[in-house]
């Protein structure tokens, strides 16, 4: 399997490079990974910058992804939040990867001695998949990236038809964008490689110090996430340090997974809003992980807190053969809460069933990013108004092990499924 990272990257004093809309895309062994993160409408309503991030790294079999909502209250809390999905994503893989010193195999100029002189990346990208567009703002009130895929909204939450979608002109927005390949000879891992809290013992027997990196046991899996949220508490108190700022003005909330790709197995974490959903091949929707129940729920708690720790909730990812995981939904509350709390009990199922179909049947993972960033920009609900951030981790088989139109095979069984209403949108 080959490693990528995607999503937000840390701000720092080199300036405010976080984008208004994000969306990212990855492909790795049977797994598609799509993330979008799209501001607020109250917040382009004021002139104000996206608060939520993302961040999806991979390495060998493992995946982690993180999701962080700033507090709004906070203008700065964006530096926060782009902090803290890219620290914990790459703390959650540090005790996994291989030593650096076991690679010898690397010429003077960089390049790996397996990777194929010839080797040139894709020719084209395709065309027409990062379009910009914008909504009327009498209407819809929010820009918004469109890739032509304007049945996610009909699919999903009732996004504005086609015709309410028109070409931007550059000087009212401007687009980047970056896109790469990766070489699964560049990150093999062979071997075995310590994890945390299994540190080398003087006599202590082989097995006991050291574990393969694709079978992490249970105790290590839930120590690898809690001092992912640790260390990433420390790292935020010395940037903010470093930004000449205090700590509070960096508030915001987290939420991590560490998934094993080849079992499906792994941990997630939670402090705060948002939430972490996994959907079964039997179609069932259940929260990962849920929030501490706290006494006060207007209260915003964040890792910035100096009692983190106080409302850090781990749960172990388990794969029952009954009924496996196809799908994780890594959410801020921006989204979560207009999905959770609706009145028809068969809307998340409908929903996460209807996301999953959406991604597996677009043309290209280029498209299927931007059609869920189109969707998360322009749905509507009543009393939403918050930024918006999903991450959606996905088998690209069916559950009886046939593969979907975004790998090259056949149409999914229950493909109509997508046409059913949530029963979330608000018109």
């Amino acid at each position: 399997m080959s490693g990528f990272v995607i999503g937000d990257r840390s701000l720092r004093l080199s300036g405010d490079t976080h984008s208004a809309w994000l969306a990212s895309h990855a492909q790795v062994g049977s797994y598609l990974v799509v993330g979008a993160s799209a501001v607020g409408q109250i917040h382009l309503a004021r002139g104000l910058p996206r608060d939520d991030a993302f961040a999806v790294r991979c390495m060998g079999p493992w995946l982690a992804a993180a999701a962080s909502d700033g507090v709004g209250s906070r203008p700065l809390s964006r530096y926060g939040a782009t902090y803290v999905v890219e620290a914990m994503t790459a703390l959650l893989l540090r005790p996994l990867a291989p030593p650096l010193k076991g690679d010898r195999s690397a010429s003077r100029s960089g390049v790996h001695a397996s990777m194929p002189t010839d080797t040139a990346p894709p020719a084209h990208v395709d065309e027409g998949v990062l379009r910009m567009s914008r909504v009327r703002a009498s209407e819809h009130g929010a820009l918004a990236l469109a890739a032509g895929l304007t049945e996610w909204g009909r699919r999903v939450m009732g996004a504005p038809s086609p015709e309410t979608l028109v070409d931007v002109t550059p000087p009212i927005m401007r687009q980047a964008a970056s896109t790469g390949w990766w070489l699964p000879t560049l990150s093999a891992v062979a071997g075995t490689q310590p994890v945390a809290g299994s540190a080398s013992r003087a006599g202590a027997p082989a097995d006991e110090t050291s574990r393969s990196s694709s079978a992490l046991g249970v105790p290590a899996a839930s120590d690898v996430m809690r001092r992912a949220f640790e260390g990433t508490h420390a790292g935020l108190r010395e940037h903010a340090h470093s930004l000449g700022v205090d700590l509070a003005d960096l508030s915001c909330t987290a939420l991590a997974l560490l998934l094993n790709l080849e079992t499906g197995t792994g941990v997630v974490g939670q402090i705060g809003d948002g939430a972490i959903m996994g959907l079964t091949a039997r179609g069932n929707v259940r929260r990962l992980v849920e929030a501490v129940d706290t006494e006060d729920p207007q209260a915003t708690y964040t890792i910035s807190r100096p009692d983190f720790l106080k409302y850090y909730t781990p749960q172990l990812v388990e794969q029952p053969d009954a009924d496996r995981l196809l799908a994780v939904f890594v959410m801020t509350d921006g989204l979560s809460g207009d999905l959770l709390y609706s009145a028809d009990t068969g809307a998340l199922q409908n929903w996460a069933q209807a996301v999953r179909h959406n991604l597996l049947c677009s043309p290209s993972p280029a498209q299927a990013a931007s059609g869920m960033l189109n969707w998360l920009a322009t749905y509507h609900v009543k009393g939403s108004w918050d930024d918006r951030t999903l991450v959606v981790i996905t088998r690209m088989g069916n559950a009886d092990g046939d593969s979907n139109p975004a790998s090259g095979g056949a149409e999914p069984a229950g493909a109509n499924h997508s046409e059913r209403s949530t029963g979330t949108s608000g018109g």
